[in-house]
């Protein structure tokens, strides 16, 4: 097994049994500032279900495989990131090295970054019936996103789309039966609403990430116009306006083969954030245990993107998450502790950023 984790060149999908105490590594380094991340989830079982937890306090770096370039990697909600400027080029070999807070080491096989291919336009179209949702027996509203590129002949190429959409927000903190002090919810002795909204203290978006994989390879249109090639699903969670930034990754055969078999786990599995089935193991390893199996895979992949600004006010069916009725805390003559505040920080996270995103339409 030491062998084929270390020279795998398909995927593998063992049968395991889920316990407590697996890791799970996810990492993509992108030519495109913003898009690079790492996600390392450990296994665990609460109450008898099987879930997967955010492993917090590692050491992540993205380390150059020719210059020696290290760039670490900063613990944000959920993900470790790197700094919003970089971005790696193409041509060249990154891999990735992790240390979890226990010492344990994991490295990944060198990747290097292929040539990227242009999109050369982008469309979203409404549907009143995106999607199935089995919970609620019906169908829910949203936007299909499509994409066109010149797929080049010269060599077999293997896509993959992933996306952020961006939606204003306006309240950045809601307490439930408490007051928002020192960036916390805090319960008090004085009888309080249902909820207070605190709104945001500048101007402020949501971040959304996707719940599937879309890949794609050109072995039947190698050196075709591929056009209006659905690679994206945005759920109408909100009526509000939304940007939704494509990223398409060109990848290696080796990355390609893995993305596969995770896309057919996670559409069998109710989407990304539920516990796998199947162990996955790609080109992750423990230098210092092979007998320790680590799951998951980094991908070092050339990146285009394109941007669509979506309008949604004058949509007619009904929103996936109704927004709550405003529900402001007094400041004038307040019964609460001091200092009232009706505001609340817009705290840079994976999830959300004060940062404008350039193609924004206000």
């Amino acid at each position: 097994m030491s062998i084929l984790l270390v020279n795998c060149i398909d995927p593998v999908e063992p049968e395991f049994e889920f316990k407590e105490g697996l890791v799970f590594i996810e990492g993509i380094a992108t030519t495109v500032k913003g898009g690079s991340f790492v996600i390392i989830n450990k296994s665990t079982i609460e109450f008898g279900i099987n879930k997967t937890k955010f492993e917090k306090g590692a050491s992540v770096s993205f380390i150059n495989s020719v210059s020696g370039e290290v760039i670490n990697l900063t613990e944000v909600e959920g993900a470790y990131v790197p700094s919003v400027e970089f971005k790696a080029n193409i041509g060249e070999q990154w891999q990735l090295q992790v240390t979890l807070l226990d010492g344990t080491q994991y490295h990944s096989q060198p990747e290097r970054i292929l040539q990227p291919v242009p999109i050369t336009n982008i469309k979203a179209t409404y549907d009143p019936e995106l999607q199935f949702n089995d919970g609620t027996n019906s169908f829910e509203p949203g936007h299909t996103i499509s994409l066109t590129f010149n797929d080049p002949i010269e060599n077999e190429n293997y896509y993959y789309w992933t996306f952020k959409s961006f939606e204003k927000l306006v309240v950045c903190q809601t307490c439930f039966d408490g007051i928002y002090r020192n960036e916390t919810c805090q319960q008090t002795n004085v009888a309080t609403p249902d909820y207070f909204n605190y709104l945001c203290d500048q101007e402020c978006w949501l971040i959304r990430l996707p719940e599937s994989i879309s890949i794609f390879d050109d072995k039947f249109s190698n050196g075709k116009t591929t056009t209006d090639l659905e690679v994206a699903k945005i759920p109408l969670y909100t009526k509000n306006n939304i940007l939704v930034e494509i990223q398409q990754l060109s990848l290696t055969p080796d990355a390609y083969e893995y993305y596969k078999v995770l896309k057919d786990l996670v559409d069998n599995n109710s989407g990304f954030n539920a516990p796998p089935p199947a162990a996955l193991i790609g080109n992750m390893y423990n230098p210092n245990d092979t007998d320790d199996f680590v799951f998951g895979r980094f991908t070092a992949a050339a990146t285009t993107s394109a941007d669509i600004f979506i309008e949604r006010g004058d949509i007619p069916e009904k929103e996936l998450d109704p927004q709550r009725t405003l529900s402001i805390e007094p400041t004038f003559q307040s019964p609460y502790p001091p200092p009232a505040t009706t505001q609340a920080a817009c705290n840079e996270e994976r999830f959300r950023t004060a940062i404008k995103p350039a193609a924004w339409t206000n």
